[in-house]
């Protein structure tokens, strides 16, 4: 069976499709289906495929032609996951008989939100395969953040294309508890993060996304602490309001790959007494690139002392 015989389907009208007719294990180290693959990513953000037998060398070979694969296991935790496959977190909250933890994680809902946006170079895709689920399943939710930015007015556009916003660590941010009531960090912790394009390009299609940290309280250098906190408060609330978004409750066997840079997504909780298990992989995306570039002069075919008197006391440049 080659990829002549696969079933694309819309999950919505914004984001997303289904795939039929595939076996992932046979199919996933073949050019035509990897090509397709990117293609549909690039284009729905989301795939998903149901009732798949996947190997877990298989799982992390396909991962990696989007990028290198990434160590995002909790450290520390003495956490099972899966012996011999180095690149697969499990996510479970649940574990063995003998008292040891199975993966990382609990059973608490998720926020809104892009994995890893500290990093310089943050995630660029993420693959969820359902091992085991709980009744009834939680969702996983997928929000379009193209899309969001396309429905931003244009007086809002104006006013964030090139401002910058600082990311910080904060600790379970994407925890809704965690969100509501923990206090935040002190100013000077908050100054520490990765500075990334609050409005970045996708690499795929070079349309503008929304790029937004998880924390409202997060820093833009442009502006004072109350005024970020505003914007980005403003911006979140709009977010909550797009219908540009899909959910979907994993069962066993369901694979779901999804585009990390152009899109946030959130997650149901469900009873602590209960377990769910998902292999997620990880791999390395770009380093956001802004949808306006700081720019210094062009000073291409000059010699030194001549570039040097050109850019002598002159500040960064939009063009």
């Amino acid at each position: 069976m080659g990829i002549e015989n696969i079933v694309v389907e819309p999950l919505t009208e914004h984001i997303g499709v289904e795939l039929h007719n595939v076996v992932f294990e046979a199919m996933a180290p073949t050019r035509p289906f990897i090509d397709m693959m990117k293609r549909l990513l690039d284009e729905h953000r989301v795939v998903l495929i149901r009732g798949q037998k996947i190997e877990p060398g298989t799982a992390q070979d396909f991962t990696s032609n989007f990028g290198p694969l990434l160590d995002i296991k909790r450290q520390g935790s003495g956490a099972l996951h899966v012996p011999d496959a180095e690149w697969i977190k499990v996510i479970s909250n649940g574990k063995t008989a003998d008292g040891q933890l199975i993966g990382d994680g609990n059973s608490s809902a998720q926020l809104w939100h892009t994995d890893s946006t500290p990093w310089e170079a943050p995630v660029g895709h993420i693959a969820f395969y359902c091992r085991q689920t709980v009744d009834p399943a939680p969702s996983t939710y997928f929000m379009d953040m193209i899309k969001v930015y396309e429905a931003l007015p244009q007086a809002m556009k104006d006013r964030i294309d090139r401002l910058r916003v600082i990311h910080h660590f904060f600790p379970r941010q994407i925890e809704p508890e965690i969100h509501r009531n923990a206090p935040s960090m002190p100013l000077e912790d908050r100054k520490l993060g990765t500075l990334h394009p609050l409005v970045r390009r996708h690499l795929g299609t070079g349309k503008p996304i929304l790029y937004l940290p998880t924390r409202r309280d997060s820093l833009i250098p442009d502006m004072d602490e109350a005024e970020s906190r505003a914007l980005l408060t403003e911006l979140w609330d709009f977010v909550d309001t797009c219908p540009f978004k899909v959910g979907h409750a994993m069962m066993p066997d369901d694979y779901v790959i999804w585009d990390n840079s152009a899109t946030v997504h959130s997650r149901d909780g469900w009873p602590a007494e209960k377990v769910r298990i998902m292999w997620h992989i990880s791999a390395e995306g770009e380093v956001p690139i802004p949808l306006h570039p700081r720019r210094t002069l062009n000073t291409i075919g000059l010699d030194p002392d001549k570039a040097r008197e050109v850019n002598k006391g002159m500040a960064m440049v939009d063009y």
